[in-house]
């Protein structure tokens, strides 16, 4: 701090520097931060390590700047970034068809990871865990086989009626989540972990081994994620109102934060802030 929050924009070109050709004054453009290597010290990052996009103006690097479909309108737009996630979770865990999933986690990732399965994927199963209601309905409105809550005995109960998941997408990200994961996988299965915790855990590694468990860490998008994302949208193949609830001003960012500190409280997939 202090720094402008916001790392998921769309908006339209007002001013170019020297040397770009990509994009005119008057383009709608999304500007998503392209993964360069953090063990390297490249710590940049619109909304993370540099000012984002909770402004009215926003200076983009060239690397940033996606032009936008002319059928995408700039608020759908806004939803690209999360799905470019999951295009690299999909390509980390090298997942194919005709999988058991569970995704621990509903949220807007945990939502936009099951959308893309169905989309990009023919899975036997996908079931959601996730501890608030509002989640859970929203996942079985989406397409989800099932949705329970996190209780280790809630989730068996459901994968001994489906079968044992031979991929998970940790969404969450904690010691918890991820403990749970190792329990739930089958012997030889994936678990591509898409939820950040930053510190160490206590983690069962004698059932990593015995299970002969994949562990995948995944971590933003690079440009061929982006591009995958962006066709997606291009191809009309997502609803972005199964996401967006809500649109809210700039000057009431802050009171909406205050709104949802308690978890228990959440009735939205996720909030935008239009300018």
């Amino acid at each position: 701090m202090p720094l402008i929050m916001g790392h998921e924009i769309t908006g339209e070109v007002v001013e170019i520097g020297e040397n770009i050709s990509e994009v005119k004054v008057g383009d709608r453009v999304l500007c998503v931060n392209v993964s360069l290597d953090v063990s390297q010290g490249q710590l940049i990052g619109m909304g993370m390590f540099q000012d984002g996009g909770f402004a009215e103006y926003v200076k983009v690097p060239k690397i940033s700047l996606f032009p936008l479909p002319e059928n995408v309108s700039t608020k759908d737009a806004v939803m690209i970034e999360t799905f470019a996630l999951i295009m690299r979770a999909f390509k980390l865990s090298r997942i194919e068809n005709n999988e058991n999933i569970l995704i621990i986690g509903g949220g807007n990732v945990g939502l936009v990871t099951l959308k893309s399965l169905l989309i990009e994927r023919e899975p036997n199963y996908v079931v959601v865990v996730e501890p608030n209601e509002f989640l859970r309905n929203k996942a079985i409105a989406m397409g989800a086989t099932d949705a329970t809550g996190t209780s280790r005995a809630q989730v068996k109960k459901v994968t001994k009626k489906l079968g044992v998941p031979t991929f998970i997408f940790d969404c969450v990200g904690n010691e918890e989540t991820i403990s749970n994961a190792v329990n739930f996988i089958k012997k030889g299965g994936t678990i591509l972990l898409e939820g950040i915790h930053k510190g160490s855990i206590t983690f069962p590694l004698f059932m990593l081994n015995s299970k002969e468990v994949t562990l995948k860490g995944s971590l933003g998008h690079d440009r061929d994620d982006i591009l995958k994302a962006i066709d997606l949208f291009a191809k009309n193949k997502v609803e972005t109102n199964e996401f967006i609830s809500e649109a809210i001003r700039l000057e009431d960012t802050q009171k909406t934060f205050e709104r949802y500190i308690d978890p228990k409280e959440r009735n939205f997939v996720k909030i935008i802030v239009e300018i």
